[in-house]
């Protein structure tokens, strides 16, 4: 996992949409299972923000951002089927989002404004890691293994993710949609 610089005073903070059991713990098992120790300290996730530097004082800005952003979406139907990879580019295999990538890319453009805009590495592309920095044969199972996947749910909000020096996730604080539903 890519972790940009951080100066003293400041953490790295993520936002994620959790994906529910009983498929976080497939998905972490699969990632484990295919040697990827990451899998560990990372629940699978969608990503909306990456670990991103950010001062600790600054924090209820973020926070105050946050609820703002939630207040303007609703609970929309996620499903993972599919699989892909960033190769050559980055060494990643991953599973599609079938549907809900549309609404994911509209949190992430409202979650990247404010306090949070800030210069990303790579475009937003929606999806749920497999497997990482791993041999291009490995990457390659991943992802057949990911072609047989499905999983489908209703996502209620996101969350706010504190990621220590190791990469571990820790949930700082959980953001339902309040929009109403139409």
């Amino acid at each position: 996992m890519f972790l940009p610089q951080r100066s003293p005073g400041q953490d790295w903070l993520g936002v994620v949409v959790a994906i529910p059991e009983p498929w976080v713990t497939q998905l972490t098992e699969l990632r484990l299972n295919l040697g990827d120790l990451q899998g560990s300290m990372v629940p699978a996730h969608i990503t909306i923000l990456p670990p991103t530097p950010f001062p600790s004082g600054e924090r209820p800005e973020v926070i105050r951002h946050l609820r703002e952003v939630a207040k303007h979406h609703r609970p929309f139907r996620l499903t993972l089927k599919g699989s892909g990879s960033f190769r050559p580019i980055s060494p990643v295999a991953f599973l599609n989002l079938d549907h809900g990538a549309r609404e994911c890319e509209s949190l992430a453009d409202e979650v990247r404004t404010g306090p949070l805009n800030i210069e990303q590495r790579f475009p937003y592309h929606p999806h749920v890691t497999l497997a990482q920095g791993l041999e291009d044969p490995v990457l390659d199972l991943a992802e057949d293994i990911g072609d047989t996947f499905e999983a489908s749910w209703i996502v209620p909000g996101f969350r706010l993710d504190k990621v220590d020096e190791r990469g571990m996730y820790s949930t700082m604080a959980l953001f339902d949609f309040e929009a109403a539903t139409l």
